[in-house]
């Protein structure tokens, strides 16, 4: 009987003594580190193992890069009436809920591109003033206009697009084009948090 209870004494002891690592079995997704059982999330990421992606509180557009711009009018003219490359510069509008149809001028560009090159891809890598989308849930659309003298002319239908789809894996540079699409446009895009 003496040695069963220091046997049972023995036992309690060590398995009191011992104690589980709170972090054991807890992996915590893009670089998240657990401590005492919680993974801490990088800044950009969230949930109970960091791995959902954070929205970002701002998505900075760095510079804006035309990819693809009408060689001509509709009607086959040239775009400036001396015969010259288009003045081009971008704007950026907010949808409204239909997802069809223009609400309002969220952004446009100060900068004009002058004479731009229609066969190369006009850039626009100084943005003024600054184009930060706070939201990205909202639809947008950008397009591109030429102006010529006093006149400013759309140079085809915008390209509507989704940030909260296309900075999914936050990439530094999305595309925004579509099938059919006359224009196309890459971002240049930075994050905060």
């Amino acid at each position: 009987m003496k040695y069963l209870i220091l046997f049972l004494s023995i036992v309690l002891f060590s398995t009191s003594c011992s104690k589980k690592d709170p972090c054991e079995g807890v992996i915590c997704q893009n670089n998240g580190i657990c401590e005492t059982g919680t993974c801490n999330c990088p800044t950009g990421y969230e949930g109970t193992f960091c791995e959902l992606e954070s929205a970002p509180k701002k998505v900075k557009v760095s510079s804006i890069k035309v990819l693809k711009i009408p060689q001509t009018k509709p009607d086959g003219t040239n775009w400036d009436t001396d015969g010259t490359n288009p003045d081009i510069f971008p704007v950026v509008y907010t949808m409204k809920t239909d997802g069809k149809t223009v609400d309002q001028v969220y952004w446009v560009s100060n900068l004009i591109n002058t004479n731009a090159k229609i066969s190369g891809q006009p850039a626009f890598s100084i943005i003024l003033p600054a184009l930060e989308f706070t939201d990205v849930n909202k639809l947008f659309a950008i397009f591109l206009f030429d102006k010529d003298g006093n006149t400013e002319e759309s140079m085809g239908p915008g390209i509507i697009f989704n940030l909260k789809n296309d900075i999914k894996g936050r990439p530094s540079t999305i595309t925004i084009d579509c099938t059919n699409c006359l224009l196309a446009f890459e971002l240049d895009l930075k994050y905060e948090f």
